[in-house]
């Protein structure tokens, strides 16, 4: 759940993000999050994906912590490279 990575003094907000999940968390070695990966499988653009998603990317852009998308098609390589990316 987001709602125990992020926090908000707006309750309205609080309860937004906390209905949240995530696939991946990434934390740095403080224990703060760095990144999230999200896998976006084939059934993954059904009923309210894309409002779900546009929530939590907000939320994790204004808390400074990276949000990656991931799907099928994605090398394992490609996978490192993003880590990487994000690690330095």
């Amino acid at each position: 759940s987001l709602g125990e990575i992020l926090d908000s003094d707006d309750r309205a907000a609080f309860a937004s993000i906390n209905a949240k999940r995530v696939d991946i968390l990434v934390i740095q070695p403080n224990g703060e999050p760095l990144a999230v990966f999200e896998y976006q499988g084939q059934g993954h653009y059904q009923n309210m994906a894309a409002a779900r998603d546009a929530v939590k990317k907000e939320a994790l852009r204004k808390a400074g912590v990276h949000y990656l998308e991931i799907n099928e098609h994605h090398e394992p390589e490609e996978i490192r490279q993003m880590v990487r990316k994000v690690t330095k």
